[in-house]
């Protein structure tokens, strides 16, 4: 009897060795000490059956080290079992011990670990006579998560430049419609500048003295007219200089003599010149407007233009260009105020208000919430029926197919967004065969790696529980979280994640919602999607 027993034990020592032997996972690296940023080979090899489905981690990351390549996977055939060999690059850069932890690898739908293989880094060496060195400072925690409140920034500077565009377009405007006074500051200034002007066209090259000197007779009235407020352009010279001696004597200006009885030569040459045909020489064009431009001197010095002695029609000139600043600045100034204002009072009330005002918001989550949503089914038969934001895109990706495991026939995604947006769906279509041996853990656990292989996630934690929604469906919740490093904004974010495994014969779907940990409306829009899970048969009429 008793050696009846030690046989027995004896075949089951040994069947279970031949079970071990049969699916023997081995780990290897090439070195187990780098220096910091090198790279060192990490090799798993499966010996099992021929044709056993092995599936090896497809990641980014295996544990604290970096896959900077991820080598083919090479096939050793003989008789009847097969050797798998799966080669990484890993690198580190952070100095110390660190160890590559237990890996799991799926073999014909059952979970084997790696062994762990511990790796010193070696720092570099530094010269701290030629580098200097500082303190390490802390991680900053401002701007760590994703935010809407650039948008509001955004616009702020929006409306800024948008009054700056405004007030440059109404100048430019005025500046288009000023009339010949508004160009000038001051009558004496408007003088000197065309006289200035005349002088350099030297019309009287042409033998004809009457444009010149009746623009310089123009030019000079006009500044009489607007200093002292003479109608001179209308009166004969003689009533001008009467009118112009009269009013320096009431405004007691003094003004030598010689210069008012040299206004009255020039004026009378160009009456002469108008209107009796007289041609004066080159020398008295020249003379009589150096004659001119020091009667205009005088005059300015003697009485300058200041808001007490301005003449109505400067005064007038005056107010005009005050009234266009005061429009170009004020229209601006008020749009740019009251886009300010808007922007302060929308923010405050998406982040005060317990009310639900989504037509206001930023938000993109609170946004997907309150729009019409849409209801497909997605799959083979008997396909499984979803209300979604947006409708959810197959996406064919070849790793699928590849790392299909024993047991699963069809294993098809719909997704909506990517894990770099704030709200990220993933519908997997899965249909299996009468081979399928996963169980509820392994699911699980292949299914986070799927949706996760090609993102650098860390320290992932999840948990499982019993799921049933109002319509009916049964099956298992998932919860968790991980931290990844946003490609995109190169920030590290706190990633939520939930999902539903159901079981319907051989359909075995799962819908999965990704989303960042601060966004508190996203749990809403979870609830909302998973109380939509449905098979078509379970519809009413």
């Amino acid at each position: 009897m008793k050696s009846n027993f030690l046989h027995i034990v004896i075949v089951c020592i040994m069947a279970t060795f031949s079970s071990l032997a049969q699916n023997k996972i081995e780990t290897s690296v090439d070195t187990t000490s780098i220096k910091l940023g090198d790279t060192f080979l990490y090799t798993i090899k499966a010996n099992t059956k021929a044709g056993t489905l092995v599936t090896f981690p497809a990641t980014e990351q295996l544990g604290q080290f970096d896959v900077v390549e991820s080598f083919p996977i090479d096939t050793i055939n003989n008789d009847n079992t097969q050797e798998l060999i799966k080669k990484y690059h890993l690198t580190q850069f952070d100095a110390g011990d660190f160890s590559v932890p237990a890996i799991p690898v799926i073999v014909d739908a059952k979970l084997f670990h790696t062994d762990s293989i511990k790796i010193h880094v070696q720092d570099v060496e530094v010269d701290t006579l030629k580098q200097p060195l500082y303190e390490i400072k802390n991680i900053s925690k401002e701007g760590a998560s994703f935010s809407t409140s650039w948008y509001y920034i955004m616009f702020i500077v929006l409306a800024i430049l948008l009054g700056l565009a405004i007030y440059w377009y109404i100048k430019r405007q005025q500046d288009k419609n000023l009339t010949e006074d508004d160009k000038y500051k001051t009558p004496f200034e408007k003088a000197v500048k065309k006289l200035k002007k005349l002088e350099e066209k030297k019309n009287w090259n042409r033998g004809d003295a009457k444009p010149y000197y009746s623009d310089m007779s123009i030019i000079t009235r006009s500044f009489l007219e607007e200093t002292f407020g003479i109608s001179a352009k209308e009166l004969t010279t003689f009533e001008i200089i009467t009118i112009l001696k009269a009013t320096l004597d009431d405004k007691e200006i003094k003004i030598d003599p010689a210069i008012i009885k040299d206004l009255k030569i020039v004026l009378e040459s160009a009456d002469l010149v108008k209107f009796a045909k007289s041609q004066p020489t080159e020398g008295e064009i020249t003379a009589d407007t150096s004659k001119i431009q020091e009667v205009v001197s005088s005059i300015n010095t003697a009485y300058p233009i200041s808001a007490a002695t301005q003449t109505e029609l400067i005064r007038l000139r005056e107010e005009r260009k005050k009234k266009k600043k005061r429009i170009r600045i004020w229209i601006p100034t008020v749009i740019t105020v009251g886009l300010v204002i808007i922007t302060g009072v929308v923010y405050l009330i998406n982040t005060s208000s317990e009310e639900d005002y989504h037509w206001l918001t930023f938000n993109n989550t609170k946004k997907l919430l309150n729009k019409e949503w849409i209801t497909s089914t997605y799959g083979t038969e008997p396909g499984l029926t979803v209300s979604t934001p947006e409708v959810l895109v197959r996406y064919n990706e070849p790793v699928l197919k590849q790392t299909k495991p024993d047991g699963i026939s069809a294993l098809n995604q719909f997704k909506f967004g990517v894990m770099e947006d704030p709200i990220h769906i993933v519908l997997n279509n899965v249909v299996t065969t009468k081979e399928y041996k996963y169980s509820k853990k392994e699911l699980i656990t292949y299914s986070i790696s799927l949706l996760t292989q090609n993102n650098k996630i860390d320290n992932l934690e999840y948990k499982d529980e019993e799921f049933e929604n109002a319509n009916g469906v049964l099956g298992t919740k998932v919860r968790g979280s991980f931290k990844f490093k946003n490609t995109e904004n190169h920030k590290d974010e706190q990633v939520i994640f939930q999902g539903i495994l159901t079981d319907n014969g051989s359909n075995k779907d799962q819908v999965w919602v990704f989303y960042l940990a601060e966004d508190n409306n996203a749990p809403a829009l979870v609830e909302r999607v998973f109380d939509s899970v449905l098979y078509k048969q379970q519809k009413r009429e």
